[in-house]
């Protein structure tokens, strides 16, 4: 007989509390949080990250579209009562959670806990930079003025980003931490000294990488991390444990050395002629050619950087000023770091990454990149005690291997949770049949081609659009020829937040954009009615790191990374379409190879499941088609109100809606919606049975499913029978009110059988 210890039972017993807790808290957001919907999918996924964990246990679980998943992560952290780091992609998603998702939840729930942010060094003012700073500009004046009123010194407070900011924003190469004399005052140190204290850490990715590269020095605490939108962290990952050899980082040191007293000026004009001097590529080069590494060799001759750094060993010993000794301190650990990324970039022999050139602003960039980083990543997780990785956006073809070969993850739990947004009746995919390949040699007719059904696509959905291309090229071609009747911006015409707020508040906008726009834009009700994907996102083939990925996987490369990646990109841009259960849309998709190349079909099997349609009529009558009531807040059903027909008699009534049901006509849908509301029980019945019917005839038949959930409230049980088979053939299941009906007493055998059957076949 099996007997549990006393540890075991106590274990137990804690799990039995959190979740306990957690169902509380829940309860909690029904009541407080403003237009709380009740996700079934949202509870289901913070349960299985609350036993990840207080078991201790590492967890993939893909949350889709709508599940809600800041707070099905937030809330386990806090029960779990452990020092726990989230993660995210970005700044904005950053503040996103600090300033809305924790902030509600500090205030509603029973538990008690804190939290802080933390932002990279380069994000607060740094008083040491900004005080050698001998710039005067109207730019700095204004500077000057935040500067005697900001508390926090923080980068985003500013009315304006000034391009002398990189001067005076911290840099980690250039901090001594405690030894700095500014570091009692230090913006950046004084906010970190609070977090030690927060229960819940908020960061980005690539802060947590910057942590892992300083032997996990950065961030103040490490018990348990979770990974939002973790899909991206082996890009972040391969970017931060790279190197850049820039003119901005070259010139930088010079005006430095020369506060310093050490003349640097007849050295310019040779940084100048290799950065700026030669033809600046307009596209990247891998890998870097030898004339470039023969010149990148003269300037290192040129530099002479061993002796500038024994001139400030020098000058250290005989400094007696803290301000100055930690001034020359810093500048010769830069200088060490500037003259290991030379010679790296010389030599280009560490087989683990990529070396590359390219054109930044006019000038010439070298960079590096890590081409695989299992090892780092096993780095980056030893260190916790349980992991969460999750996003909307993990899975390929259904299943996790793509992530779990790239990152080598190990002993993971997976979860897959769907999203509870019923796209079969929310949505339509419009997919393109007609349109030119878009390969190199139809490039230019692709674009030409391609902007007229853009154009007829926005004028079919009446704006309310997103437009997202692969290439700027694309972008700015479409920009500059469209034709449209409704107001439109790029990329680029503004800062991204703000041009995600004039979308938010122009009526009947559209948005072209490309990179960025693909993923993180939370845009809801009827203001993003249509996505329109231009080409499928394969990686371009002039990216260095994709190229070589390539490469070393030999004939394997489309299968196992082209394919997939583009899938986890189009996934993300499609989810910027439904973001509620009462919102409708169409995503469009320009690109003639999801029906021309076999692997078409496995992309569209890894879309949501709905009707696919080819024509821009099409889209038209979905558009034309949505209920009224779309965007309207959702209200328990109530028994509706029966209309009797004026001057018809039963018979004749009954009469009309059978001929109306053998028409096959889907026009005939709104007349016999009408028969619905009718007083007479057979009537109603008759027309449940017709809507059925004509359930083939979609979007028009869209426009019945809210009347049909009208008729499952019927007094009549042959009424409710109808209206489950006409839904059912619709493919609209509402699983809250067919569960009403197999709770309902007295409810009929036939009933509750066929509702059953409904919600098995909705799982």
């Amino acid at each position: 007989m099996f007997v549990r210890s006393r540890s075991q039972k106590k274990y137990d017993g804690k799990r039995r509390a959190s979740l306990d807790a957690l169902s509380s808290s829940f309860g909690v957001l029904r009541k407080s949080f403003p237009d709380y919907e009740d996700r079934p999918q949202q509870r289901e996924m913070a349960g299985e990250i609350l036993r990840c964990l207080t078991g201790r246990k590492n967890l993939l679980i893909e949350a889709g579209t709508g599940v809600g998943k800041s707070f099905a992560y937030l809330i386990p952290a806090i029960l779990s009562h452990e020092k726990t780091i989230v993660s995210t992609a970005s700044l904005a998603l950053q503040d996103q959670l600090v300033s809305k998702d924790l902030v509600f939840l500090q205030k509603e729930l029973h538990q008690e806990f804190s939290f802080g942010i933390l932002k990279g060094k380069n994000n607060y003012l740094c008083l040491k930079r900004e005080r050698e700073f001998a710039e005067i500009s109207k730019a700095y004046v204004r500077f000057q003025k935040w500067l005697s009123e900001t508390r926090t010194g923080e980068k985003d407070e500013l009315p304006f980003i000034p391009e002398f900011w990189p001067k005076v924003g911290g840099d980690s190469q250039d901090c001594n931490g405690r030894t700095c004399p500014f570091y009692d005052h230090c913006f950046y140190y004084r906010h970190y000294r609070h977090l030690f204290k927060k229960d819940i850490l908020v960061v980005n990715h690539h802060l947590l990488i910057y942590d892992l590269l300083s032997d996990f020095n950065v961030l103040p605490f490490h018990k348990q991390l979770i990974i939002d939108e973790a899909s991206e962290i082996e890009g972040v990952m391969c970017h931060v444990l790279g190197s850049t050899l820039s003119y901005p980082r070259v010139a930088w040191l010079f005006y430095r050395l020369k506060g310093l007293k050490i003349i640097v000026d007849p050295l310019f004009p040779k940084v100048e002629s290799f950065f700026r001097g030669m033809d600046i590529p307009s596209q990247t080069i891998f890998p870097i050619t030898a004339p470039i590494i023969e010149k990148l060799q003269g300037l290192k001759k040129t530099l002479a950087l061993n002796k500038v750094v024994s001139t400030l060993e020098k000058q250290k010993k005989s400094v007696s000023d803290d301000e100055l000794w930690d001034r020359v301190e810093t500048t010769i650990g830069y200088v060490k770091s500037l003259t290991t990324d030379i010679n790296d970039f010389i030599e280009q022999s560490d087989t683990d990454r990529v070396y590359y050139a390219a054109g930044n602003n006019g000038a010439l960039e070298l960079k590096s990149s890590l081409i695989e980083c299992h090892n780092s990543f096993k780095d980056l997780i030893s260190k916790y005690d349980s992991v969460i990785m999750t996003s909307a956006t993990l899975t390929t073809g259904g299943d996790f291997v793509f992530l779990k070969n790239r990152l080598d993850i190990e002993d993971f739990k997976e979860r897959i949770i769907g999203s509870p947004f019923d796209y079969r009746t929310q949505a339509f995919l419009y997919v393109d049949n007609d349109l030119p390949l878009p390969d190199k040699g139809n490039n230019e007719l692709f674009q030409q081609e391609s902007l007229k059904v853009i154009e007829g696509l926005i004028n079919a959905s009446r704006g309310r659009a997103l437009v997202l291309f692969t290439s700027y090229k694309h972008l700015h071609f479409v920009s500059r020829n469209i034709k449209i009747h409704y107001p439109f911006k790029s990329q680029g015409d503004m800062p991204p937040p703000r041009l995600i707020q004039w979308f938010k508040d122009t009526a009947h906008s559209v948005l072209l954009a490309t990179a960025t726009f693909w993923q993180g834009i939370d845009i809801k009700g009827e203001k993003l009615s249509l996505v329109v994907i231009a080409k499928l996102p394969f990686s371009s083939p002039g990216d260095p790191v994709y190229q070589e990925r390539c490469r070393r996987l030999g004939h394997r490369w489309f299968n196992d990374l082209a394919l997939p990646s583009a899938i986890l990109v189009l996934r993300q841009g499609f989810g910027r379409l439904i973001r509620g259960r009462n919102e409708y849309g169409v995503v469009a998709i320009l690109d003639t190879r999801l029906i021309t190349r076999s692997y078409g079909k496995t992309i569209v099997s890894s879309l949501p499941e709905m009707s696919i349609v080819h024509t821009i009529e099409d889209v038209k009558r979905f558009f034309d088609s949505i209920p009224s009531t779309a965007y309207k807040k959702k209200t328990k059903a109530a028994k509706p109100t029966r209309m009797k027909r004026v001057g018809s008699q039963d018979a004749k009534g009954i009469s009309i809606v059978v001929a109306l049901g053998k028409s096959n006509d889907p026009a005939v849908i709104s007349e016999i919606i009408e028969f619905t509301r009718s007083s007479n029980g057979n009537e109603r019945r008759l027309a449940a049975s017709a809507l059925g019917k004509l359930a083939k005839f979609k979007p028009e038949i869209y426009k019945a499913v809210e009347p049909l959930e009208g008729l499952l409230e019927d007094e009549k049980p042959q009424v409710r029978q109808y209206a489950l088979k006409a839904l059912d053939r619709i493919g609209a299941v509402n699983k809250e009110l067919i569960e009403r009906i197999i709770k309902k007493p007295y409810e009929k055998d036939y009933n509750i059988s066929k509702a059953k059957r409904l919600l098995k076949k909705a799982k």
